[in-house]
């Protein structure tokens, strides 16, 4: 068996039987109920958090510390957007001028802290070296689990095929696994073609919320927006290709305005097919039905 961190991706050779994956918690502490209730039904299965644990609800602090505790007990805790955005705030290299405030960071540090720190006050807490120490991507056999996406396809782990400049964002290998929305939806972002999976393996990210997803595919099929309400899990797939798997229950929104956005905690066999999927709906699980 070979377990390695290779450009922040962690590389395992060995399948699972089962994993057990969440992105997007964003401080809702309804998650962690979700996640222990896949635990308690898939007790062998690994854990993998896809970023993105902060900004947003009330209980941070509450969320990483139980991220800490399921590190520590083997799980795979990857890097989202929102984290690098804390890094970067705590390292004094954020990629725009208060984009992380913008973006929560001020309520973040009053939850986990009590109030505003400065950047060197936070590079000196647990939470900075905890998120420090994590990876961007996990790669298996079978399925890439990453917080936004990859390049769909052969070269996807390739980092110096990333070098694309959008937006005035060079959107290198890093940038490109926490950040990228249609550049990793679309073949061609003007007409929302779906792109194809060539990598040879499901890919499951969080990042966007699943309702706001569309698209066409090459062979006439669409993919429609829902309400954004209803973040549902959901896939872009192509007939003999590993499908795109996409969870992001939405908890990044207004609790007043969508209460039961509360994520989305997905099990998969080994080889990326869904096994089962917890939610408000369903909090004690149901088979997947898009």
């Amino acid at each position: 068996m070979t377990r390695k961190i290779v450009d922040q991706t962690f590389e395992d050779d060995q399948k699972k039987d089962n994993y057990i994956f969440i992105s997007d918690i964003h401080g809702n502490l309804e998650t962690i109920d979700l996640i222990e209730q896949a635990k308690k039904d898939y007790p062998l299965a690994q854990l993998v958090t896809g970023g993105d644990y902060i900004d947003g609800r009330e209980h941070v602090k509450e969320v990483l510390d139980y991220l800490i505790d399921q590190k520590n007990q083997g799980a795979l805790v990857l890097l989202g957007n929102h984290e690098q955005m804390m890094l970067n705030f705590a390292e004094g290299t954020e990629h725009q001028d208060g984009i992380w405030f913008y973006n929560g960071g001020g309520k973040t540090l009053t939850n986990i802290f009590g109030r505003t720190l400065l950047p060197d006050e936070v590079r000196e807490s647990k939470y900075y070296r905890f998120l420090k120490s994590c990876p961007t991507m996990y790669d298996t056999p079978q399925i890439i689990f990453v917080h936004a996406g990859v390049r769909p396809d052969e070269k996807y782990n390739d980092p110096t095929t990333y070098n694309k400049v959008v937006y005035g964002l060079k959107f290198d290998y890093d940038f490109y696994r926490i950040w990228a929305r249609e550049e990793y939806w679309y073949s061609d972002q003007a007409e929302k073609m779906i792109f194809h999976n060539r990598t040879g393996k499901t890919i499951v990210t969080g990042h966007t919320p699943t309702a706001v997803l569309e698209g066409k595919y090459d062979d006439g099929r669409k993919m429609k927006q829902l309400q954004k309400d209803d973040c549902i899990v959901r896939k872009m797939q192509y007939p003999g290709e590993p499908a795109r798997i996409f969870t992001d229950g939405g908890s990044h929104s207004d609790p007043l305005i969508y209460p039961h956005n509360d994520g989305n905690v997905v099990v998969l066999d080994g080889n990326g097919e869904i096994v089962r999927v917890y939610n408000w709906k369903n909090p004690q699980g149901t088979k997947f039905d898009e």
